[in-house]
């Protein structure tokens, strides 16, 4: 039975890794270090002990000694030498202190060599001799005898693993179980970083360290690894996107299975359903070694994590307390989706790293829509919203989860075609650069599917509906959904309905019938907050003095602030960021909220100084009242111009139902405005968060994945409202049996021709009113409205046809029975607002 032990468990190797550092270590420390080969690859071994040597084992045939350093701890003592006797005499072999000390700190610990030339005793005889080391006097030495051992830990297959997920992404490694079954085996030409670090135990205690030496990029795999096709893992799941300007959500999900929300760089547990929204966010460590990274390779790019981190770890590396942290906010790029914006505005923006600040990287246009393997190249300038979307895919098609090939993005309801398809492109791209080299090798990307998954205002519609149990029953549910996020407020209007016969025949249930969304784009949590920050750094004339550098927001004036301050530069937006933090509060929990007092700002040479920040709370909350109002009177008008479309005559705003979902549509002020200002009869749903105890509950931001994942799924569909005029306001037919029989209502479609019975005679009465209600109304009703229609003797035995042309205009023509009417023939309009009649053809 062997004494020693070899681990790759992490908090085991963690372990090890402290140990070799032999930081509060002392006597009677010993520490032994050697190079050897595991797997074809060159490591080095360090153990550490107390009073024991440990000796590697000789590889058989290979050699006849093992050079081994051993290094005791003297706590600053003199020369010491290592004696092989009993005694200390002048007969007894010795081995002198090396010079140089390259195991132990220099002064705490004396290191000798033994290799064949130095070693006066025979390599296997000296697991026989007890050494000892002495000082410059008999009663100055290590006592006991300083024992010798023989290390003969074995490798197995259990100490394969393919650690590259660990090192790029932080995720787990994949483990040797996996890599040697023949079943599940490893991706073919996908990117191999194998193990780098083993922890030596010794009798179930961690007593040393394994670890590789040389480059370890990527590694030749070791012949116990079975090759296995990576076609044979792509999953039949869609994987929705919900791009945020604050915050970016992932969920999965196939069609019998519950959706997964995955978090991207989660450093702590899940707490709050919250936490699984991810920051829109990169933190750069070293800018230049991951472009360098990013650029030397297309497929699974080795960019650390030690460089670079994004999502849940970057918000933590800018926000964590320290003396750095305004240098860590300086290479933060937070609001990723918005740094198109910028583009557009042809804004210069500038990238740096927290350790490599002379590192910069300009932000420039991005690379044209070529998106195969051979499309992308070195010279493709750097996206870091792609990088974004690489960290996505790598954690979304890690190993354990199997590959993915088809992802619905949403992004804000108000962009610009030519933008959505700028970060559509660049999704598809960092998407692209996650997935095997094996899988792209084989052309198997032509199934790659990343499409544009609609407003995102549309998609927190669909998952509203079934929160709130909104159905359509017997008719159409008007709606209205509001979503009033980080960087605007979207808002998307138009019917639930259920489907037609032929959407039925193609497995659909509902229907949502929208018309074009808009949006108000200046009304978001992160924007408003940036202007609460841009007037606070106005006021205080103690920032110009220190010369705090700064960005102001489009929406806000100079206010007399020197423009060289206002430059854009990565010290600006980190003042930007650190300074709507500051007054995060204020918006979130009220004006009454607590501040700290005080601030470190960067100045325009980047040094940190400290500033105090008072602030007047109360033009602060009387300015954010006034945007808030601003912005209802918008969705107020925006509302009044669509409802006509999607509505009934006389009371359109009866039975609206208007969904409110994100961040800042769950400001109590932002409710209050919006519910005093809509119209009586409007059905109000307000989305509220999940508490601390359900935290799998959904968001208002994972509302949106869940609607987008919904719609790709589950039974209901959305499509665009092809018809652009108001919705028909009337009902419109003829007398049967002293009733209305009608033909025409508001449900009905424009220009299709509707059979109201058989023409008994040349001229036909034609009845209609405004579409109130939709119950019996007797042909003699007082609100009935009579137009008469002068066909012609030729229109008697014919069929009478009737189309709905405008919101208040129809038609009437004969026709044969079971077609409609020709063209050229006798057709009537009637103008039902006036009542008039005139002859078209």
């Amino acid at each position: 039975m062997t004494l020693y032990e070899l681990s790759i468990d992490e908090p085991l190797v963690r372990e090890a890794e402290r140990l070799a550092t032999l930081e509060g270590r002392g006597y009677p420390t010993l520490v032994m270090r050697w190079e050897s080969r595991l797997f074809d690859q060159t490591w080095s071994t360090t153990l550490v002990l107390d009073y024991l040597i440990a000796l590697p084992p000789l590889i058989v045939g290979q050699a006849v000694f093992n050079e081994v350093r051993i290094a005791a701890f003297t706590g600053g003592a003199g020369t010491k030498f290592m004696y092989f006797g009993t005694e200390m005499s002048a007969n007894v072999p010795r081995v002198a202190p090396e010079m140089e000390n390259t195991v132990a700190p220099s002064g705490r610990y004396q290191e000798y060599r033994l290799d064949e030339q130095s070693c006066p005793v025979p390599y296997l005889k000296l697991i026989q001799v007890s050494p000892r080391i002495y000082g410059n006097g008999l009663q100055d030495y290590y006592s006991p005898p300083i024992k010798i051992e023989r290390y003969d830990a074995v490798p197995g297959p259990d100490l394969l693993a393919d650690f590259f997920p660990s090192i790029v992404a932080d995720l787990d490694p994949v483990k040797g179980s996996v890599l040697t079954d023949a079943a599940q085996g490893f991706w073919t030409g996908s990117r191999y970083v194998g193990t780098t670090t083993i922890a030596i135990l010794r009798q179930g205690k961690v007593v040393g360290l394994l670890k590789r030496s040389g480059k370890v990029d990527k590694d030749p795999v070791p012949p116990e690894v079975k090759r296995r096709d990576p076609r044979l893992d792509v999953l039949r799941e869609w994987v929705a996107i919900d791009v945020g300007a604050s915050t970016t959500v992932v969920a999965l999900r196939g069609e019998r299975s519950q959706a997964e929300l995955v978090r991207i760089g989660a450093e702590r547990p899940l707490e709050v359903a919250a936490d699984n929204e991810n920051p829109s966010e990169i933190s750069f460590e070293a800018l230049g070694r991951v472009t360098k990274a990013w650029r030397e390779r297309v497929i699974q790019p080795l960019t650390r994590w030690s460089d670079v981190v994004v999502g849940h770890a970057a918000r933590a590396a800018r926000s964590r307390p320290g003396p750095d942290q305004h240098t860590r906010a300086a290479s933060t790029l937070t609001a990723l989706p918005l740094l198109r914006e910028r583009l557009e505005r042809k804004e210069p923006f500038r990238m740096r790293g927290n350790s490599d600040a002379d590192a910069v990287e300009n932000l420039r246009k991005p690379a044209p829509p070529i998106i195969d393997e051979d499309g992308i190249g070195a010279h493709d300038p750097f996206d870091p919203l792609e990088l974004y979307a690489y960290y996505i895919g790598l954690h979304v098609n890690h190993r354990q989860r199997g590959l993915h090939t088809r992802y619905a993005i949403t992004m804000p309801t108000g962009w610009s075609a030519e933008r959505r398809t700028s970060v559509l492109v660049a999704f598809r791209r960092g998407l692209y650069r996650s997935l095997p080299a094996g899988l792209c090798e084989y052309h198997d990307l032509k199934d790659l599917v990343v499409a544009d998954g609609g407003p995102s205002a549309l998609a927190f519609a669909a998952h509203a509906f079934r929160v709130f149990g909104i159905q359509p029953k017997d008719a159409p549910v008007a709606f209205c959904a509001i979503d009033a996020g980080a960087s605007e407020t979207g808002i998307v209007l138009g019917n639930l309905r259920s489907a037609k016969p032929d959407e039925r025949a193609d497995g659909l249930e509902r229907v949502i019938e929208y018309l074009d969304p808009s949006a108000v784009s200046w009304l978001g949590g992160e924007r408003l907050l940036h202007r609460m920050a841009y007037r606070v750094y106005a006021a205080l004339p103690r920032m110009q003095e220190a010369r705090i550098v700064f960005e102001r927001p489009v929406e806000e004036p100079d206010l007399d602030v020197r423009e060289d301050l206002l430059a854009p530069s990565p010290e600006g937006r980190a003042n930007v960021v650190l300074l709507k933090d500051h007054l995060r509060p204020l918006l979130e929990q009220g004006m009454k909220a607590k501040l700290p007092e005080t601030l470190r700002l960067l100045s325009t040479d980047g040094s940190p100084v400290e500033i105090v920040v008072t602030v007047d709370r109360g033009n602060l909350g009387a300015a954010l009242e006034d945007w808030f109002l601003q912005g209802v009177q918008q969705i107020k008008q925006t509302l009044a111009a669509a409802i006509t479309k999607i509505g009934r005559e006389p009371e359109p705003y009866q039975g609206l139902r208007v969904v409110i979902g994100g961040r800042l549509g769950m400001h109590p002020l932002f409710l209050e405005l919006l519910e005093e200002a809509l119209p009586q009869g409007v059905h109000i749903h307000k989305f509220r968060e999940p508490d601390k105890v359900n935290v799998t509950a959904p968001t208002a931001k994972t509302s949106t994945a869940f609607g987008t994942l919904a719609l790709r799924l589950d039974r209901i569909a959305a499509m665009l409202r092809v018809e652009k005029r108001e919705n028909f306001r009337y009902r419109v037919g003829r007398a049967r049996h002293g009733q209305l029989y009608d033909v025409l209502d508001p449900q009905s479609d424009y220009d299709e021709w509707r059979d109201l019975g058989a023409c008994t005679k040349p001229d036909v009465d034609i009845l209609f009113l405004v579409a109130e209600d939709d119950g019996e109304v007797a042909a003699d009703d007082p609100r009935v409205h009579r137009a008469s229609c002068a066909l012609g003797p030729s229109a008697v035995g014919q069929r009478l046809y009737l189309r709905a042309i405008g919101p208040s205009r129809v038609e009437v023509a004969v026709g044969p029975p079971g077609d409609e009417p020709p063209k050229g023939g006798v057709c009537w309009a009637i103008d039902l607002k006036s009542s008039t009649t005139e002859r078209v053809s």
